[in-house]
């Protein structure tokens, strides 16, 4: 006997199903169509099916419980498992995305290393940096689900939520399937994978685009607890990791490279400008020779002891046009030829956002050695750019 809500076989005569508990109908119980050899004709009742038991009939008392028992959701199945619930997705996919979004602050952290946008208590991304980022987080994005999936039939949410991708006819997923699958997420994803919970809402098998087009379903999986408490550690461990990361790489930035924030404001020291921003540097490129435009020109950090002029483009952020600016050229380390950290030239301006510095070639030439331009804003110091004239 067949129940009719999840399909399981149950003994003859059952009133409820031994796996879903919905109530077996009446008519399923006591009434049935059979083939009877021996005569040759169909049979509507299991009285004329020789060696068919007969239940014994239900009582009165019964009867109406029956026809009043709560209807119970039928979830269809996908090679003996159950579709996944979308609650169950829901939160599979918010788990997914705190394990990829965390990424952001290591590789934000290291770009702002690279590209100058370290602040004190954090970073902040432009330009280069930014791009760089969010380039890096959707190819890991769409590394984390495709492989996950095409793998292991699951990434980290679903393993600990019970939930397993496969194919229309059970077999597993593929890498093939699983790329076309996760390849739709720009799409179902829009609104917050808006458009993805509509489309698997209106669907039988609760399948949003991508799983339409790859033909594929989210079940639910028999994953072991051994199997989500690893899945739970890891994700947790990858969180913990992201932060720690991040933290290294900042607290190995030298002070002087950190941009940071200018105290209230004076008639010395001016604050930030209207707009809250942060003064800083923007922009900084060494070379040979700038454009009228404030283009570097023969961009490099290596010069020759010959070289006619050393100039650096910069741009500034966060300032008012009161603000002043100041560039000074160091000498670290030229040997006897002047002291450690020997002031070369010095210059002030303000009322610009952007523009250049530079320094010419003293008569005898450029000592070999090491040296640095620093930038300083309102007084502070925003940036320091090393150099160095090295012998052809």
């Amino acid at each position: 006997m067949f129940c009719q809500q999840c399909g399981s076989q149950n003994e003859p005569g059952s009133l409820f199903c031994g796996k879903c508990g919905s109530a077996i109908s009446v008519a399923a119980a006591h009434a049935g169509t059979s083939f009877l050899p021996s005569t040759g004709r169909i049979s509507s009742s299991p009285h004329d099916s020789p060696g068919v038991p007969v239940p014994p009939p239900i009582p009165r008392s019964v009867a109406p419980i029956l026809s009043s028992a709560p209807t119970v959701a039928a979830h269809p199945l996908v090679d003996d498992n159950a579709i996944a619930a979308m609650g169950d997705r829901a939160i599979a996919a918010l788990l997914d995305s705190i394990v990829v979004a965390v990424f952001i602050i290591p590789v934000g952290m290291w770009a702002a290393v690279r590209w100058d946008g370290v602040t004190p208590n954090g970073f902040e991304l432009q330009g280069t940096a930014a791009f760089f980022t969010f380039f890096m987080i959707g190819i890991f994005w769409l590394l984390y689900y495709w492989l996950f999936e095409g793998m292991f039939g699951a990434t980290l949410g679903k393993l600990i939520m019970q939930g397993k991708v496969l194919r229309l006819d059970g077999s597993s997923i593929g890498l093939g399937k699983s790329l076309i699958r996760n390849l739709l997420r720009l799409i179902d994803g829009v609104g917050l994978y808006l458009v993805g919970f509509l489309v698997a809402l209106f669907s039988s098998k609760r399948q949003r685009l991508g799983d339409h087009v790859a033909g594929t379903i989210v079940v639910r999986s028999d994953t072991g607890k051994a199997a989500r408490v690893a899945a739970t550690v890891a994700a947790v461990a990858v969180v913990v990791a992201c932060f720690v990361t991040a933290f290294k790489l900042h607290a190995g930035v030298p002070t002087p490279a950190i941009v940071q924030p200018t105290t209230a404001a004076s008639s010395t020291t001016p604050a930030i400008s209207a707009l809250g921003a942060q003064p800083r540097v923007t922009r900084a490129e060494m070379g040979t020779d700038s454009t009228e435009d404030y283009k570097i020109i023969g961009p490099t950090t290596e010069f020759n002891p010959d070289t006619p002029q050393i100039v650096c483009v910069w741009e500034i952020a966060g300032t008012d046009p009161s603000m002043p600016l100041k560039s000074v050229w160091i000498a670290e380390d030229v040997g006897d030829v002047a002291p450690p950290n020997y002031q070369l030239a010095e210059k002030s301006m303000s009322g610009v956002n952007e523009g250049k510095f530079y320094v010419t070639r003293p008569t005898s030439g450029w000592p070999v050695g090491k040296y640095r331009l620093e930038i300083y804003i309102g007084g502070k110091l925003a940036k320091q750019i090393p150099f160095s004239i090295k012998q052809r």
